[in-house]
């Protein structure tokens, strides 16, 4: 993350029963307009950096393209106050917009509870793995250890961090992993998405869109994203921490050792076999 993320102030710090001025940074937010085809399409409030991966990301997951291959040119006008997109083909978008609660009075055109495919995948995860890809992506998020405030997401293969996003809008950041696997013609179907902050049906939209089997949260889901993920066949683990964690959809992707147990009936059936460990509803 490059220094166009942060903006350096001088507050008025309380600490130890006294002020004093102390220098520091704030995450950047500008409204970028988002134009295709030379016509307005949306307004963003955005963090302005990796804004390339942003316009793939956003044009993608709101169903507006399918491929990278289908887009001229993406570039950056009015010192950088607006990005324009040329597609190869006319963009018509639906009338109806769906606001959100991710965007700051922003609209989604797709309806966040289209029903998707299932996502099938045979990736499987396991605790220690969880918890070491989540300490690598607190430690990567180098944007928000300087300024706070900021969402972050990132896409893991099961060993190791792909690439990671920071924003102050947590469909800004997903939207640029998906922008930035278009670019690298990455696929997205066998990945893991690691994100900071809550996820919302928006979020669970996005990920059934860009095929990702398992998202990991550190904090919680909500009601229609767990209903979404159930339907969907996603793994959704949310409020992640390093001794614990709560999967609320397709527990079978979270691989557990059973516990050693010097009994030699403990759980076990009539036969003797192992009982499959239980990590949580599906």
């Amino acid at each position: 993350m490059t220094d166009a993320g942060s903006y350096p102030v001088t507050y008025t710090g309380y600490y130890d029963a006294e002020c004093r001025p102390v220098r520091g940074v704030v995450p950047v937010e500008e409204v970028i307009t988002f134009c295709v085809n030379g016509r307005p399409l949306v307004r963003l409030m955005c963090t302005p950096v990796q804004l390339e991966e942003l316009a793939l990301g956003f044009l993608f997951n709101q169903g507006l393209i399918e491929a990278p291959d289908e887009v001229a040119a993406v570039e950056l006008r009015d010192g950088d106050q607006r990005l324009d997109v040329r597609l190869y083909h006319d963009l018509e978008t639906p009338r109806l917009r769906i606001f959100t609660s991710g965007y700051s009075g922003g609209a989604t055109f797709e309806d966040v509870t289209h029903v998707h495919h299932r996502v099938e995948s045979d990736l499987r995860l396991t605790p220690q793995q969880m918890t070491r890809l989540m300490e690598e992506f607190s430690r990567a998020t180098v944007l928000h250890r300087r300024a706070g405030g900021i969402h972050g997401a990132a896409l893991a293969d099961g060993e190791r961090l792909l690439c990671i996003t920071e924003d102050i809008g947590r469909n800004n950041a997903l939207d640029k992993i998906a922008g930035f696997c278009m670019r690298q013609g990455w696929p997205m179907r066998n990945c893991i998405l690691l994100v900071t902050g809550r996820v919302s049906s928006e979020i669970l939209h996005k990920v059934a869109r860009m095929g990702v089997p398992i998202v990991i949260s550190r904090t919680s889901p909500t009601s229609l994203s767990v209903q979404l993920a159930q339907a969907w066949g996603i793994t959704l683990i949310g409020y992640t921490r390093r001794r614990s964690f709560r999967v609320y959809a397709s527990a079978e992707r979270v691989v557990v050792a059973p516990t050693t147990d010097p009994s030699p009936n403990s759980g076990r059936g009539e036969r003797g076999e192992s009982s499959p460990p239980k990590v949580g509803g599906d």
